[in-house]
């Protein structure tokens, strides 16, 4: 979160930010108000603590009337001191309960906007034809550089279920609606994609976590999505649960891996940390009933391969700028038309964002393309929360997070089939995955 003083220094920023990013509720001036209180009353307490200690070492150097005259000043003081501390106390929990509704600032780089709408695009590839050169940045909705249509293209849905590789009518039956069964190539395909991306995360220097799917309040806290997101998340409830504490399904392995790092002081020698794990992810999708109901699109439970690291400060651009080649990287190994899109103020996603790129996949059938990925830097706004600090020459010094999707493999496997589908029916392989999947290509099943 930011740090209250930053707030008050630069009060008319954050205000402006808090109306751009469209979060509603919070009252940057009524937490001043409680702040500037808060200061009063524990400069009062200072106080009282200070006449305290004094009278304190001065009873035991007098006697007879003076020394119950001390004494009794002493109760007066400690009885006001009481009062002053629970006072004190109340607008501490006060603060503390509106300070984390407070959204991260934003760079210069962020457009100002509504909704996705307002987004810059500002790159554009196409396995034939290479990068587009045309003029960016471009509007959202201008497609017109969209890969040419040479057949009908189906859905993935249709593909997955003519060729067997996806099945969402049984895992209706045992699990309800956004869930699917993936089957047969789908699954080799999934792990071929994996297979290819660890091996060049590990030839950057990440470090491979496997890390607990369930994690505390704190995690979730520390990593902003709590409170905003908390309609996002399945919660274990604690009669469930060792020491009563309730447990939460990630939706991402972001709030595991930064926790890693929680409570810790980190050297600056040993920074940047990068760290990559591959895990299920679960998410409610409050709010998005109705949408992207068909296929594997938009569902409760999916695999992804996360992307985060701790850095000091000024390293996080390089960091960022290094995820979203990686991301790059990856589409161009897929043979998926694909573009980055500059995310505005209105459509980055949780409170920690401080600038944020989505990659987004063609998808022909549709004419349109779907978000595939996130990068996304939050300066310290995690790292506060989570009390991650390394230490260099200066001092102590709150650490720097940035964080990526990595992969979402079901969105990487409806790019592929949608992209890749021929129009006898059958699904060509990326030559990039020849070696870890054993085939080519998948045939029509007879």
């Amino acid at each position: 979160m930011l740090d209250i003083n930053y707030i008050k220094e630069n009060s008319e920023f954050v205000k402006k930010v808090v109306k751009y990013k469209g979060v509603k509720d919070v009252d940057v001036e009524g937490l001043l108000g409680i702040y500037e209180q808060y200061l009063n009353v524990l400069k009062e307490v200072e106080n009282l603590r200070n006449s305290r200690n004094e009278i304190s070492s001065s009873v035991s150097r007098v006697g007879g009337k003076q020394r119950e005259e001390l004494i009794s000043k002493a109760t007066k003081i400690k009885n006001e001191l009481s009062e002053k501390e629970e006072v004190l106390n109340d607008l501490k929990i006060k603060i503390d309960a509106t300070l984390p509704s407070i959204p991260n600032v934003i760079s210069d780089e962020m457009p100002i906007g509504k909704d996705e709408s307002d987004n810059l695009v500002l790159k554009v590839w196409d396995p034939e034809k290479g990068y587009l050169k045309t003029d960016i940045p471009l509007k959202y909705d201008d497609i017109s550089y969209a890969p040419e249509q040479k057949f009908d293209y189906k859905d993935h849905i249709e593909i997955g279920e003519k060729l067997d590789l996806i099945d969402v009518e049984q895992s209706g039956k045992v699990s309800g609606s956004r869930f699917c069964y993936l089957k047969n190539e789908a699954v080799i395909i999934q792990d071929a994609i994996s297979a290819i991306l660890k091996k060049e995360l590990l030839r950057r220097g990440f470090i491979p976590f496997i890390p607990p799917l369930l994690v505390k309040e704190r995690s979730l806290f520390g990593t902003s999505h709590f409170p905003e997101g908390r309609s996002q998340v399945y919660e274990i409830k604690n009669e469930n649960v060792e020491e009563g504490n309730s447990l939460f399904l990630v939706g991402s392995s972001e709030p595991s891996n930064f926790s890693y790092f929680m409570d810790k002081v980190l050297k600056e020698e040993e920074l940047p940390i990068k760290v990559y794990a591959q895990t299920t992810c679960f998410r409610s999708e409050v709010g998005s009933w109705g949408k992207d109901v068909r296929g594997i699109k938009r569902v409760h439970q999916f695999d992804k391969l996360e992307m985060n690291c701790v850095c000091k400060e000024n390293q996080e651009r390089e960091v960022f700028d290094e995820f979203i080649e990686i991301n790059e990287w990856l589409f161009q190994q897929l043979e998926i038309p694909y573009r980055v899109i500059n995310k505005c103020t209105g459509d980055c996603g949780y409170n920690a964002s401080y600038f944020q790129y989505d990659i987004e996949s063609w998808r022909p059938g549709d004419k349109e393309y779907m978000e595939a990925g996130t990068d996304t830097m939050t300066t310290d706004y995690q790292a506060r929360r989570l009390n991650i600090k390394y230490r260099n020459k200066e001092g102590l010094k709150f650490a720097r997070t940035v964080n990526d999707t990595g992969v979402a493999f079901g969105r990487a496997i409806i790019a592929i089939l949608e992209n890749h589908q021929q129009e006898d029916g059958s699904i060509n392989i990326p030559k990039a995955l020849h070696l870890y999947t054993g085939f080519k290509k998948i045939l029509p099943k007879a």
